[in-house]
């Protein structure tokens, strides 16, 4: 092939020559360059499975290391990296070695963006108490058994737990956030308005709290507790003996926003799989129920983020009119759901048929 070059010379450049004369070197540094990639690929990995699995030691020197391959990184696995980054904090704070504390202390944790403070005292059972001075609220309680929080002890449970290595601290991290969520719903109303909840319909404040405190666990938690959250609400809906309507119908609204964020684009969670057939009642519930229990482990860094992304979407979208809608929420599909059961079987029916719209058109 001629060429000219910028003083207008033309020269000869034989590439085929030029390739053997130099003994393949080219090839020698397309596999450098080749390997060069994988390396950075196998860094990233490591550093996007740390972060899923709460590999909390291991991950400050994957993620440098997957950092010193950046420039062989593509753009969206460099983003990745800035969430794991931004995000990974929150899960352990400062504080969170004091939710293992065996004496009475003082935690001060940052809940949906406002810092609560409550009297954290471990006990076998996790519940939560306060006092009011007037018009203030005084003193708010905290209780929770502190042997569960990062113990490694394998959860048991069935197949399914072993399968996502669930230990026990992933499911005494769901506890800690999910009290601290109580907590927050009632530090963060006026002593007057709880006052008025509570004579008015103390079982919808009930309702309120326990779907308060099950959204702030499930977007607080780490990612492995994440799922750990997913897989306890899977319990509860398949047997929900032994636990109260409120807890029951929190775990309802959760998973219905899974269901809806699925359905509406199959596509973007190739973790979790589809009912092969459509249940014949309780659509909603059961299809909840059986996406639960079929996310698959290998659940992915993206998956995990648009979860995420879609429960703080939901809360800010839902929690101002919590109250004033008597428990009425908005799913991401923009139908309507009641956190009261009697109040929300007109909903409920249309929501059953929309997935049963969904799954069918996701089965063609």
């Amino acid at each position: 092939m001629l060429m000219r070059n910028g003083l207008g010379i033309w020269v000869a450049i034989v590439s085929v020559e030029l390739a053997a004369c130099s003994g393949g070197g080219f090839a020698q540094a397309a596999d450098v360059k080749a390997d060069g990639k994988a390396e950075a690929k196998a860094a990233y990995d490591k550093a996007a499975a740390a972060y899923l699995t709460s590999k909390w030691e291991e991950l400050p020197d994957a993620q440098r290391e997957a950092y010193r391959h950046a420039a062989r990184l593509t753009a969206d696995q460099r983003a990745d990296l800035a969430y794991i980054r931004q995000t990974a904090p929150e899960f352990r704070p400062p504080w969170w070695k004091q939710c293992k504390s065996t004496v009475a202390t003082k935690i001060r944790a940052k809940i949906w963006g406002r810092t609560i403070a409550a009297n954290f005292k471990p006990s076998d059972n996790a519940s939560i108490g306060g006092t009011f001075d007037g018009p203030q609220w005084k003193e708010v309680e905290v209780s929770w058994n502190p042997s569960l929080v990062d113990n490694t002890s394998p959860q048991g449970g069935g197949s399914i737990v072993e399968q996502h290595d669930l230990r026990r601290g992933d499911i005494g991290e769901v506890v800690v956030w999910r009290q601290l969520g109580r907590v927050h719903f009632m530090a963060s109303l006026p002593v007057s308005t709880i006052r008025a909840l509570y004579a008015e319909n103390k079982h919808l404040v009930a309702h309120l709290e326990w779907f308060h405190a099950s959204l702030t666990s499930m977007y607080h938690c780490s990612p492995k507790g994440r799922r750990a959250s997913m897989l306890m609400h899977c319990s509860t809906l398949q047997d929900s003996s032994g636990s109260s309507e409120a807890y029951l119908r929190a775990c309802r609204a959760l998973s219905s926003l899974f269901v809806a964020i699925v359905l509406e684009d199959p596509a973007k969670w190739p973790s979790v799989q589809l009912p092969f057939t459509t249940p014949e009642a309780e659509i909603e519930k059961k299809t909840g129920a059986y996406l639960y229990a079929n996310v698959a482990p290998g659940w992915t860094l993206a998956e995990d983020r648009a979860l995420r992304t879609a429960l703080m979407s939901f809360y800010r979208a839902n929690s101002d009119g919590l109250i004033k809608n008597r428990g009425k929420v908005t799913l991401p599909n923009h139908m309507a759901l009641m956190l009261m059961e009697p109040d929300d079987r007109p909903f409920q029916e249309k929501r059953d048929e929309w997935v049963k719209k969904q799954l069918e058109k996701a089965g063609k």
